[in-house]
């Protein structure tokens, strides 16, 4: 049965069928692209067997191997998120993916681990997260670690963070580097809900850089300039 909705006129219906194959396509192309990342060769062998600590609940402080991050999974998902040492609060735009990935993780737990990094202290990070009641996705601190500057989640410091989701795997007992996002602008586009929801209204995506928030990080408005 066509969708018909009270009162719309036929230039409208004309005009939403025609808007309709576009979305079409826009899902079939998501696909594709889905599908040719599950065909890449492994990548590198995990450099080490990093060590981080514990950044939540009564695991707090304790440390924890990246071999042991996946559990009884195959498949690791590890969103590296910009929240520095030297920090007064984190990146507002992570904050609002990490919002997101909070909800999803009992979800995609089912399937794969998914956990969360940043560089600051495990007990600066625990704050944060009861704040804005993070209490599902795993979080862990790489504050003792070498893991964000081998794995291009940072620039010349551990205070200049950057945003990366990565994918490792598992296979014959080894761990191995599947995927990264290698696009800083808009880089999980896909999952983000603020935008993903705004472009669905007649007034779009907001001439704004990052979703907004109650907060500012005024580390970031200060040492991360355009």
């Amino acid at each position: 049965m066509e969708p018909r909705y009270p009162n719309e006129s036929s230039t409208y219906r004309a005009a939403r069928d025609l808007l309709l194959k576009d979305e079409q396509e826009l899902v079939e192309k998501a696909k594709s692209v889905a599908a040719k990342r599950r065909t890449l060769p492994l990548g590198g062998e995990l450099k080490e067997d990093y060590v981080f600590q514990w950044a939540n609940d009564d695991k707090l402080g304790r440390s924890v191997k990246f071999s042991e991050l996946f559990g009884d999974k195959t498949t690791l998902l590890l969103y590296s998120w910009m929240f520095g040492p030297s920090w007064d609060k984190p990146c507002p735009s992570c904050t609002s993916l990490m919002d997101g990935f909070d909800r999803t993780w009992y979800s995609v737990a089912q399937d794969a681990a998914f956990a969360a990094i940043a560089k600051a202290p495990a007990e600066k990070i625990d704050a944060w997260a009861r704040q804005r009641g993070w209490s599902q996705i795993p979080l862990l601190s790489g504050y003792e670690s070498p893991f964000q500057a081998d794995y291009k989640c940072q620039g010349d410091s551990d205070d200049m963070q950057l945003p990366v989701m990565l994918v490792f795997t598992k296979r014959d007992g080894k761990i191995f580097h599947f995927w990264s996002t290698e696009s800083m602008m808009n880089h999980v586009d896909t999952v983000w809900p603020y935008w993903n929801l705004m472009d669905f209204t007649p007034e779009g995506r907001p001439e704004r850089d990052t979703p907004p928030q109650n907060f500012r990080s005024e580390f970031l408005e200060k040492n991360y300039k355009e």
